[in-house]
């Protein structure tokens, strides 16, 4: 899932990523955010600034020196840093399906033609017919 959405917006914003001047990636030390012999962190740093070095030029550089600048004041983690990148890039993905780029509003409901109420019977000129009077009997009521 992570994967599909870092395409998403790898190909949604690449217009932008040439836009301003490259965020340098971060040459952070792992030695400084991992405790010494926890080997589970260093893998895990690892890994996430692998995944992030594949992806780094192809982020709109806002959104680079945002989360560095986010992070980098924290904890300077590769993790915390994945996890910035990748609410930055949603969060830029939905305000851009709800701000369309001609600035007209776009309502995300369906179309759907509503059908409209049948047409009154036309009205006639002339008055009704008066009912005409039961017909009478011979009989009287018992």
């Amino acid at each position: 899932m992570k994967k599909i959405l870092a395409v998403l917006a790898i190909s949604a914003l690449m217009p932008f990523s040439g836009a301003a001047q490259a965020q340098d990636f971060p040459g952070w030390s792992l030695s400084k955010t991992c405790k010494t012999g926890d080997s589970s962190c260093v893998r895990f740093e690892t890994f996430a600034r692998g995944q992030i070095s594949g992806t780094w030029k192809t982020l709109p550089p806002k959104v680079r020196a945002a989360c560095v600048a986010e992070t980098g004041g924290v904890e300077k983690s590769y993790r915390l840093l994945q996890n910035c990148l990748a609410n930055a890039m949603q969060e830029l993905l939905r305000d851009q399906h709800r701000k369309p780029p001609s600035g007209e509003v776009v309502h995300m409901t369906p179309a759907v033609k509503t059908p409209e109420p049948p047409a009154p019977a036309a009205a006639t000129s002339a008055p009704p017919e008066p009912l005409a009077p039961a017909p009478a009997t011979s009989a009287p009521p018992q």
